[in-house]
């Protein structure tokens, strides 16, 4: 995949020689992410090997500027964590007759947020599950905003007004304008004290109609 964007950006799959500048923009933008959290350069090249069309880059020039990763995936109901669902981000989890695709992360450079560089990337995996035959794409989003009132409340109680639609997150309510539906937190996915440690699972059909379910 390579086209244009936003009249200015390419959004391709990335080649191994990108790989050194997505590690570097994970620490950029995950700084209390921690360290074996972060995909590394070695994994990122790993990931084109398992998966190359669920993988983007978006460029400006020969610049990173976005990365997203991505597997396939059935949902399964029940607790799971970030290096559980991606297999120590090495990607051996990915199964290619799943039904959805899942989002381990879209990483966005702070100097390039709110362009709508995202919303792009979450477009393009729209596309890839529909050329797949898939229902669609799920994802856990970090509910950054949790940091800026954790002395307020717990992360329980943060994420059921989330869920509700009682107060506004930074990256989850971003999420939801895209088309995605909140299903429920996943306390502990990840070891990232922004967010509470906790992630809420999600998901965009592309059929409306279509539910999350363990039935596949």
């Amino acid at each position: 995949m390579k086209k244009e964007i936003l009249g200015k950006y390419t959004l391709q799959t990335p080649i191994p020689e990108h790989a050194k500048q997505q590690a570097e923009l994970q620490e950029i933008v995950f700084p209390t992410l921690s360290a074996e959290e972060l995909i590394t350069e070695e994994k990122y090249k790993r990931h084109l090997e398992i998966f190359p069309e669920g993988q983007f880059i978006v460029l400006d020039g020969d610049n990173v500027i976005a990365s997203c990763t991505t597997l396939l995936q059935n949902y399964h109901k029940g607790h799971h964590t970030f290096l559980e669902i991606s297999d120590d981000l090495w990607l051996g989890t990915h199964d290619p007759k799943a039904d959805w695709i899942y989002g381990l992360d879209v990483s966005v450079h702070p100097d390039y947020q709110g362009k709508g560089i995202g919303r792009e990337i979450y477009n393009a995996r729209h596309d890839v599950a529909k050329a797949l035959g898939c229902k669609g794409q799920m994802t856990a989003g970090m509910p950054i905003g949790y940091d800026k009132v954790k002395d307020q409340m717990t992360i329980a109680e943060y994420c059921d007004k989330l869920i509700k639609g009682e107060i506004i997150d930074p990256t989850v309510t971003a999420q939801t304008k895209c088309g995605f539906i909140l299903v429920e937190p996943l306390f502990d996915y990840l070891d990232d004290p922004r967010s509470g440690n906790c992630s809420v699972l999600m998901y965009w059909p592309l059929d409306p109609n279509t539910k999350l379910s363990e039935n596949h």
